[in-house]
């Protein structure tokens, strides 16, 4: 090759595209090895270590199964209405009826091939979740790579290139990297929709007859990915209501065809599943069904999941406390997490280009999709909000509007070189500075964020090692009962039903289904308000540990009382006999 022609190759030619992703993929390893590297901590989602532990199980054949055992699964499996039933129910491994499957399968095909070591030897960091958060930062990869074609697709390369930038600078997008939850996953997986459903409205504009084949495949991939996003998230199912309406408005031929295909392959995807959980508990969506009815009067925080029975509470819910529900939550996402829309404040450009016309009919339709999933998500989000919104605001897999963000930034950056281009800098460098200094002052925070290092969070019970060696203190087939049942059951590789109710019928119920060996408390319950809930709650779990560690003892009557040194006054161990001495199993 002619010197000439190699360098044309490398400035301009094949070389220079090649050149260019190289670049791309070392400058996102080393932003995401230094990121990692300053928030080096352990996982502090409940729904994360749902995830990993099914995971585990899974790549081990141990089947779908939980060792976070929760007392509503119980109820719903047929045994807690009927202790007797208890050999039934906890005689072998407990099917989940709380998360989906796909995100877990994933995770246990990473598994499958990783260098996973499960045994902690760091108090704050744990191998295995390092390794899930290279298999997410991955998946983030994959989404700026998604974000920059559609986006070029949409409108054209400057667009796509600040949007990607943009998305890669967000710190939220880094804290879902690192949280062990399914949201990336959501994102690509809602990203290959959006590219599936324009890819459709351009041949239906384009042909002269019918929806032809390649429309029709277009059709069922995306109710393929749509049901696949409902398995991984309940929630996300919704979406299939948008993506149905989106075809049928925006395509004029055949329209019928492509709807009908498109929720073929939603149905048949989604079915089975629900199936197996409805022969499993009679309820279609397992436990998660019942998100709807948390926080309500009857069922404050995570009350209906710690419920042996909860038929009395349901009785008592109303139309009055949903709505009641949603329009607080509502007015919650108004005030706090609809203005931020993503963590980037692009989304400002959003806001203000909803006012600005397109000539392309697909670019208005598409935000007329963008604009209607928002409130359907939204408005999903208010009704499913739980406990889990409360303990991580923000990066929690409650939160649904985020994965609409991406889109938000194609427009907004869009809206952005709108108002850019009405900027008369002659210089080329000059207007190339200025792109390149708003891009910086809009990915501040983040910038920011890596020079900064970040402690574990003060008082936090999830230290991996110390969890590991309390819950190895258990045999394999033992029950232990803790305020952490997900935290045991990630880290320590043992079964832990959740935290009863109280500390007496609800207990005993509990531990008629399969006995209980010992009981691990953490902060959790020691750092509740000492006259709103631990003096007034006398049955409460904080006033058992206060009155055990006044008088040295605990309640007559409770069955575990043996408890080492060491633990309180943030921790709180009893077992049934004296485990400790045995050392770490």
């Amino acid at each position: 090759m002619p010197l000439q022609d190699w360098i044309h190759h490398w400035e301009e030619g094949a070389g220079a595209r090649v050149l260019k992703i190289v670049v791309a993929v070392l400058a996102f390893i080393a932003v995401a090895a230094l990121y990692d590297l300053l928030t080096a901590r352990s996982f502090s989602s409940c729904s994360a270590m749902e995830s990993a532990q099914l995971a585990r199980n899974l790549s081990e054949g141990k089947g779908y199964t939980t060792d976070s055992i929760r007392p509503l699964a119980l109820y719903l499996l047929g045994g807690a209405a009927e202790p007797g039933q208890s050999s039934k129910v906890l005689a072998g491994r407990v099917p989940d009826l709380t998360s989906p499957p796909v995100y877990p399968a994933l995770l246990a095909g990473w598994m499958k091939v990783g260098p996973f070591q499960f045994k902690a030897n760091q108090m704050w960091t744990y191998q295995p979740e390092r390794w899930i958060t290279v298999f997410n930062q991955a998946l983030y990869f994959a989404a700026l790579l998604l974000i920059f074609f559609l986006a070029r697709k949409m409108f054209d390369s400057r667009v796509a290139w600040l949007s990607a930038i943009l998305f890669g600078g967000t710190s939220l997008f880094w804290e879902f990297s690192v949280s062990g939850l399914s949201t990336l996953w959501l994102i690509v997986i809602l990203l290959a929709v959006v590219w599936a459903l324009l890819e459709i409205e351009a041949r239906d504009h384009a042909a002269e007859t019918g929806a032809d084949r390649r429309s029709v495949c277009l059709a069922l991939l995306a109710g393929l990915l749509v049901g696949v996003g409902g398995l991984s998230r309940y929630a996300f199912a919704w979406m299939i209501l948008p993506v149905v309406l989106f075809v049928g408005l925006s395509v004029t031929r055949g329209k019928g065809k492509l709807c009908v295909a498109l929720l073929a392959a939603f149905v048949v995807v989604m079915a089975p599943w629900l199936v197996r959980n409805f022969r499993l508990s009679g309820a279609p969506f397992g436990t998660a069904g019942y998100s709807v009815l948390q926080d309500t009067p009857p069922f404050p925080g995570d009350a209906l999941e710690r419920s042996c029975d909860p038929r009395n509470g349901l009785k008592r819910i109303e139309p009055s406390d949903l709505m009641n529900k949603l329009t607080d939550n509502m007015s919650a996402l108004g005030q706090d997490e609809l203005p931020k829309l993503g963590g980037n404040w692009i989304s400002a450009f959003f806001l203000v280009g909803l006012f600005i016309p397109f000539r392309s009919p697909a670019l208005r339709r598409l935000r007329y999709f963008l604009i209607g999933s928002l409130i359907l998500m939204a408005v999903a989000q208010a009704l499913g909000r739980t406990h889990l919104s409360a303990e991580t605001p923000l990066v929690n897999d409650e939160n649904l509007i985020v994965l609409l963000t991406p889109l938000i930034f194609i427009y907004g950056a869009s809206f952005f070189y709108v108002m850019f281009d009405q900027v008369n800098l002659l210089n080329l460098d000059l207007r190339g500075f200025a792109v390149t200094a708003c891009a910086a002052a809009l990915c501040a925070p983040f910038l920011v964020s890596l020079v900064v290092t970040r402690s574990p969070p003060a008082n936090s019970p999830y230290a991996p090692l110390h969890l590991q060696m309390t819950a190895r203190l258990m045999r394999e087939n033992e029950l232990m009962m803790s305020d952490i049942p997900w935290a045991v059951a990630w880290y320590g590789e043992r079964s832990c039903a959740w935290l009863s109710l109280n500390d007496d019928e609800d207990f005993f119920k509990v531990n008629a289904f399969k006995p209980i060996h010992a009981l691990f408390l953490t902060q959790r319950t020691t750092d509740e308000r000492y006259l709103s809930q631990i003096k007034a709650d006398t049955k409460g779990w904080g006033h058992f540990v206060l009155e055990s560690a006044e008088h040295g003892e605990v309640p007559s009557g409770f069955p575990l009382r043996k408890a080492p040194a060491g633990f309180l006054p943030d921790q709180f161990f009893l077992s049934d006999t004296v485990r400790w001495q045995g050392g770490f199993r």
